[in-house]
Parts: C-alpha cells; sequence; structure tokens
C-alpha cells in the first residue's frame, strides 16, 4: 500500500503532495532489438540526456527534497532501475544534472573572460546578454538555486567550489575594471554582481505571476530585450557606452 501510494504523489517535509509532471512519453511494451556496440553507446548516451533533462525539470518544480529518482524516471520514460544504474542516487543525479546545465553555460560565457583585456563595459555587456538569454532558455537553474542557497548543503559547497566561486570573481572583476573605465556605476561589486543576477534571472522563474501582473510574456524577445536594457540602466552610467 505504502508503495503504491508513492506512485501517486511526491510528498514534502511539510507533507504537502507535488503534483507529478506528465511522463515525456510512453515506454513501449516489446523490448528493443539487439543492436550493435557502438548503437548501444550511443542510447546509453541518449537515455543520460533524457534523464538529466527530466531531472532539470523535476529538481526546477519541486526542489530536491520533493523529487525523486522514480518520479525522474516516469517522466523520462524509462526504468527507475535505468536511472539509478547511471546515476546510483537522488545526490549524484542532482550533482549530475547541475554539471550539465551549469556546465554548458560556462562554456558559452568563456570567451568572454578569454577576451576581457579589452574594455570592461563591452565584456559585461556581453555577460549580462548572454545571462539573461541562458536564464530565459533553462529558468530551472536560477529556480534551483535559490532553493538550493537557503541551506548549507554538500551540494551547494559542490556547486560554489566547481562553478560559482570562480563566476562570482571573474564578474565581480570585470565590474570593478568597468568601475575604474568610468561606465560602470560606483557601488559595491559584490552586490552590483547579485543585481544583475535577480534582475536577469528571478523573471523567467516567475513566468507565470509576471503575465498575470503585467499582461507581458517574460519569455518573448521583445521582454528579452527589455530586460537588458533594464539591467543596462542599473549597471552602467552612460546608456550610449552600452
Amino acid at each position: 500500500m505504502a508503495k503504491r501510494a508513492n506512485r501517486k504523489a511526491l510528498t514534502s517535509r511539510a507533507g504537502r503532495p507535488a503534483v507529478r509532471l506528465a511522463p515525456a512519453r510512453q515506454v513501449g511494451a516489446k523490448a528493443p532489438a539487439v543492436k550493435p556496440r557502438g548503437q548501444v553507446g550511443k542510447r546509453g548516451d541518449e537515455v543520460r540526456k533524457k534523464v538529466l533533462q527530466a531531472a532539470l525539470e523535476y529538481f526546477g518544480a519541486f526542489g530536491f527534497e520533493g523529487t525523486t529518482t522514480r518520479a525522474v524516471a516516469e517522466r523520462a520514460g524509462i526504468s527507475h532501475s535505468l536511472v539509478l544504474y547511471h546515476f546510483q542516487s537522488k545526490e549524484q543525479l542532482w550533482i549530475s544534472m547541475m554539471d550539465d546545465a551549469i556546465g554548458q553555460y560556462a562554456s558559452a560565457i568563456k570567451g568572454i573572460f578569454d577576451q576581457s583585456h579589452g574594455r570592461a563595459g563591452e565584456a559585461l555587456k556581453e555577460f549580462i546578454e548572454q545571462f539573461v538569454r541562458m536564464s530565459s532558455e533553462t529558468p530551472q537553474i536560477h529556480r534551483i538555486m535559490t532553493m538550493a542557497s537557503n541551506q548549507d548543503t554538500a551540494r551547494l559547497r559542490w556547486v560554489i567550489d566547481k562553478y560559482l566561486r570562480d563566476h562570482f570573481e571573474a564578474i565581480r572583476d570585470l565590474i570593478r575594471r568597468g568601475q575604474m573605465e568610468g561606465s560602470v556605476r560606483d557601488c559595491d561589486p559584490a552586490r552590483l554582481y547579485f543585481h544583475i543576477l535577480g534582475a536577469g534571472g528571478t523573471p523567467f522563474t516567475t513566468a507565470m505571476e509576471y503575465r498575470a501582473l503585467t499582461g507581458r510574456d517574460i519569455f518573448s524577445e521583445k521582454e528579452i530585450l527589455r530586460t537588458i536594457a533594464f539591467i543596462h540602466d542599473i549597471v552602467f552610467l552612460d546608456r550610449e557606452s552600452t
């Protein structure tokens, strides 16, 4: 009976049931045909990709405590045992999911820091656009980090040590250089860093509230450009320089 109940709903620590996301697809009843070794490896990569996407959606919707590996398997349309085969535990699944999502973002902005020996204001402008567009494409990352940052856990320390500390220091230094150039507002660079993240990420994580109150679709190109322009107004002293 307990197993049957667990399949019906996810339950948070507060005892509230969390609605399951619908499965991405139905799993066929027939066993797949035996494939050549190269195709088996490709199949494994496809399974991992599906699980990581389902995990991003689930952790983004329900947080770590409200997510189960069984629910992620159901969302991905694969067996629970296959999820555990690839990721071993919910903790490892969370880490792998964040490694995949933030790793792609880190690769995308690496060129900004590699070429930041020029004007810092221009590099900072490019970072702001990249961050806003990443937030619009994967708002789950900002939502997951908002939830994770409320507790001092090994997961949070891992993502800080692997990604966030270097990211923070690089953007903070860009802000300082921009202030020395006279293009960036004179204020605490660390505080401005978090203002950029908040202004560039929060509207996309609260998209339904944003639409209900403003009547606008935050994911539209027009609203994305307005968000970028608004952050420029906060960060830069002269709009013409941005």
